[in-house]
């Protein structure tokens, strides 16, 4: 007796005898209980659709992707949201013997195919508008084609390795608003993609098979890597939380660098904004070009920036941050006589007169934070796009 087909499976039967992939071949309504809110193609005679449509109606987790103004860059900036719907299975679970830098044990592998696309700004007041039921919809299953963003005034599409967020569950279940639904067995978490498929070669299966489903992709799903925010959470009690600093927090969530200008008090210094803020003294100077001002120093016989920084009451990373050109001088090894130092006139306990206008980080470390939005977390591993102190999406 012949055994049912699953949904899946009578949806993608037409494909195996479809000898040419542009022709239409009939397909099966979608199940309400599958994806009722994906509508049928208009322009395709009825009960029929394009073959590169045929995973779309079983589309089952959505990607919000940030695309980066320089993806080879320790510091990238976001520029824009991509938002993907894909159908995937899982391929694996990462466990301690065969981790790598892009992930981590117990991260989930998945593979599958890319069913649509659609891009948002980067700005937005609801951080779940990427889960409105429908999207401005780009060419299914492929991302916009466009340059790398070389030019600052071009905006190219997401490049793998690149990280985001999902909603690995019900599609049917998603909001004309947006928002996070709630129940049953769907997963939000945290993402990292590794490969989008790209041209097979100049034969086999694979040639054939993708320009029908759409591009291939490789993600690794993060099960703890993002947090919804509840009443009472602010950037102390996270870091706390979760063994992070709040300096963290903010440089990995672009959302938390908005910032504020203040007016300095009597007592002020880079130490006590530092510390009243919840940011670093670095930081504090990359927003305020007037703490970046220097002084001259002439070096003496026999001195070294070792000692220099020592005499001065100066971090050798700050007597190099000012100093550029000796970024690979030995610490140890004396200076030529006369040699010209810039020093900073703003240490770390100079007063800072009262009344200067000063910007600051938005988010005070003790401030609020909005419940029902989401933020990501540090990974668990320490790595060359996380490390260090400036700023990272």
């Amino acid at each position: 007796m012949e055994l049912p087909l699953s949904p899946l499976n009578q949806g993608l039967n037409p494909l195996r005898s479809a000898p040419l992939w542009g022709q239409l071949v009939a397909m099966p309504s979608a199940s309400p209980a599958i994806a009722s809110w994906v509508a049928q193609p208009v322009a395709a005679p009825q009960g029929a659709m394009p073959l590169w449509l045929a995973l779309q109606p079983y589309a089952n987790a959505r990607l919000c992707l940030f695309e980066v103004d320089r993806p080879e860059s320790r510091n990238p900036v976001p520029i824009r949201r991509h938002v993907i719907d894909c159908f995937l299975e899982q391929s694996g679970i990462v466990s301690g013997y065969n981790d790598t830098a892009l992930t981590d044990p117990g991260d989930v592998l998945l593979r599958g195919y890319l069913c649509r696309a659609a891009i948002l700004p980067v700005s937005t007041s609801n951080t779940f508008d990427w889960l409105a039921a429908e999207l401005d919809w780009a060419t299914p299953g492929f991302r916009e084609e466009a340059p790398l963003p070389w030019d600052p005034e071009l905006l190219g599409t997401v490049q793998a390795p690149c990280q985001g967020v999902m909603w690995l569950g019900d599609l049917a279940l998603l909001r004309p608003e947006g928002g996070l639904p709630s129940g049953g067995r769907a997963q939000f978490a945290g993402c990292l993609v590794q490969h989008f498929g790209a041209d097979y070669g100049p034969g086999g299966i694979g040639l054939l098979v993708q320009p029908l489903l759409g591009e291939a992709i490789q993600l690794v799903l993060r099960p703890h890597s993002v947090l919804v925010l509840r009443d009472g959470d602010t950037l102390n009690l996270i870091a706390e939380r979760y063994g992070t600093t709040v300096a963290t927090l903010r440089r990995i969530n672009p959302q938390l660098e908005s910032t504020q200008t203040i007016t300095s008090v009597e007592g002020d210094s880079l130490a006590v904004l530092a510390g009243r803020h919840g940011t670093t003294e670095t930081k504090l100077r990359s927003l305020n070009p007037v703490l970046q001002q220097s002084q001259p120093y002439a070096t003496g016989e026999g001195e070294t920036l070792s000692s220099v920084a020592a005499e001065q009451n100066l971090s050798i990373t700050l007597l190099r941050q000012f100093n550029p050109e000796l970024s690979s001088w030995p610490s140890e090894e004396p200076l030529p006589p006369g040699t010209t130092l810039l020093l900073p006139v703003y240490r770390s306990t100079t007063p800072i007169a009262p009344g200067q206008s000063l910007v600051v980080p938005g988010f005070l470390p003790a401030t609020p934070l909005p419940a029902g939005e989401w933020i990501q977390l540090p990974s668990s591993r320490g790595s060359a796009s996380n490390a260090g102190e400036g700023p990272v999406p």
